[in-house]
């Protein structure tokens, strides 16, 4: 028979954060594995996040491991009142944005037309409209099939690598702990799409924003999503 401590169900608070605004944020290129840089609002961004979360007691600190979420996490912890000497994110590649293959760098709405005109949708002239027409993992299928080079994740890839990411914050975290991970907004997007609802999903994270889970052995449940107002 198992005891109380084996039955009891292990959960814990994960902040995940988005990335300040980099360049190609900024004019709206699509942007998975490069690395642009923050601009001044971007460096504004990370540090208005750190003072929402100040004072929250983080037990651990992650990010992806490209520059934008690293220097964002960075810009959180230094305003963190709680935390000690947990000043550094340790970095996870499981946790980058999806990567777009043959569409990286390029302007969003062009290459949505692209995945448009290859997958047979009417009427699409932005990520938006793609995703009015497709689930969350549909659009990495479809991106991925449109890609003339075969590169860009689609979701069977892109759920194989975050998937690790996840089981990994599960087996190095205990019990009522509290969590800070920055990351990207497709993946946040997706997440959302996968354990809460597509229709909430296609509100787009901004920059700097807060989304709030609370993660348990097998599930996500969402809290908060794409807070960028309130101070906990």
């Amino acid at each position: 028979m198992k005891s109380e401590e084996e039955l009891r169900i292990m959960s814990f608070n994960l902040y995940l954060v988005r990335h300040g605004q980099t360049i190609f944020n900024h004019y709206e290129r699509m942007q998975g594995w490069s690395n642009a840089p923050l601009t001044d609002k971007g460096i504004s961004d990370g540090y208005a996040a750190g003072d929402r979360l100040e004072n929250i007691r983080f037990d651990a600190a992650y990010s992806s491991d490209l520059q934008r979420a690293i220097q964002t996490a960075e810009f959180v912890l230094s305003r963190n009142k709680q935390s000690g000497d947990l000043k550094e994110p340790e970095q996870l590649q499981q946790l980058r944005e999806q990567f777009f293959g043959f569409f990286e760098g390029l302007p969003s709405d062009k290459s949505s037309q692209l995945i448009a005109e290859k997958n047979g949708l009417a009427n699409v002239e932005t990520y938006a409209d793609i995703m009015a027409n497709l689930s969350q993992d549909d659009v990495m299928d479809a991106m991925h099939v449109a890609d003339p080079t075969g590169d860009a994740e689609n979701a069977q890839m892109f759920w194989a690598r975050v998937n690790k990411g996840l089981e990994l914050l599960r087996r190095n975290t205990r019990d009522g702990q509290n969590i800070l991970v920055v990351s990207h907004g497709t993946l946040i997007r997706n997440l959302v799409a996968q354990y809460a609802s597509h229709e909430l999903a296609v509100e787009k994270p901004l920059n700097g924003s807060v989304t709030i889970w609370e993660v348990t052995d097998d599930d996500l449940k969402l809290k908060v999503y794409n807070d960028t107002a309130t101070k906990w």
